[in-house]
């Protein structure tokens, strides 16, 4: 073999590689290209997830943040109370019964947290409060003179309120004459229990009943029992009224009837007395055709 033929083979192998080195590293190329396009994806996807975390963080925090208003003694804690009188209210009474932030007395523009219609048309006043800060001190109380004061400064808060409550809402010949205080917490009602005399107190002087969550729900339940009966009297008045027109109706027929049947005896008896006539002139005929056979008989 002449060195030009080596030549040849060895050019020929020479591009044979250069090209299966520019395929592998065309292949490498586009093996990091779809490498790095997953990659992106991820990262994509991983950064929606990352936002849609933030934002169900962000929608966690907001109520957190809100109870820990409340509980923290601010002023936005009635707004818890009100939110549990509300539920109460909507799960018992039924609608039409009730109406929230009502303005129940046109000398001023207080709004009380709800008024409640009784079946007879009264309304009763109902306030909710939220004493959040005179528990917490109780509770955070380590001697027994320390919960004494509290208690002695939440029997005052409560008769403010009280005062507040029957000055702005209860109206002679309009409301009830008492009002109800709500308060959203049996732990609080505990605590009310062990201030001696104030549900007397309040009752008697301010004329505000205090309920907590279990005895409203009592109180309300016989409301709706005298919304259910009032509505089973409206039916009943309803139902008596049509079978009131329909006696009516029904004693005018039987009237009608009466008439008719008396017109038909009477008509039974003309028939009966001309029926006596046509007898009586048969008879009459009778005689008289055979006076006339008679009388025939001898002249023959």
């Amino acid at each position: 073999m002449d060195f030009s033929a080596l030549t040849l083979i060895f050019s020929i192998c020479t591009l044979a590689l250069v090209i299966f080195l520019f395929l592998k590293q065309r292949d490498r190329e586009n093996d990091n290209s779809g490498q790095k396009e997953l990659l992106e994806n991820k990262i994509d996807s991983v950064s929606k997830d990352l936002n849609e975390i933030e934002n169900q963080l962000a929608s966690v925090t907001t109520p957190i943040n809100e109870l820990n208003r409340f509980l923290g003694g601010n002023v936005t804690t009635g707004r818890l109370g009100e939110w549990n009188l509300e539920s109460i209210v909507k799960e018992i009474l039924p609608d039409g019964s009730y109406e929230f932030q009502a303005n129940i007395n046109p000398e001023n523009q207080d709004r009380v947290d709800c008024a409640v219609k009784t079946a007879d048309g009264v309304t009763i006043p109902i306030d909710s409060k939220f004493y959040a800060g005179q528990y917490k001190q109780y509770q955070e109380a380590g001697q027994a003179n320390i919960r004494a004061n509290v208690l002695r400064d939440l029997r005052t808060a409560i008769l403010r309120d009280a005062d507040d409550i029957a000055t702005k809402y209860l109206r002679q010949n309009s409301t009830s004459n008492y009002a109800v205080l709500y308060i959203a917490s049996e732990k609080l009602i505990d605590l009310v229990d062990e201030i001696e005399n104030l549900r007397q107190d309040c009752l008697s002087e301010k004329k505000i009943l205090i309920q907590g969550p279990n005895t409203l729900a009592a109180f309300l339940d016989t409301i709706r029992i005298g919304h259910h009966y009032l509505q089973l009297n409206e039916t009943a008045a309803k139902v008596a009224e049509v079978v009131r027109k329909i006696k009516t109706q029904f004693d005018s027929f039987d009237k009608s009837a009466d008439g008719v049947l008396k017109k038909l005896d009477a008509s039974v008896k003309e028939v009966s007395a001309l029926q006596t006539r046509i007898n009586v002139l048969g008879r009459e005929l009778n005689r008289g055709t055979e006076d006339l056979s008679d009388q025939n008989d001898v002249k023959d």
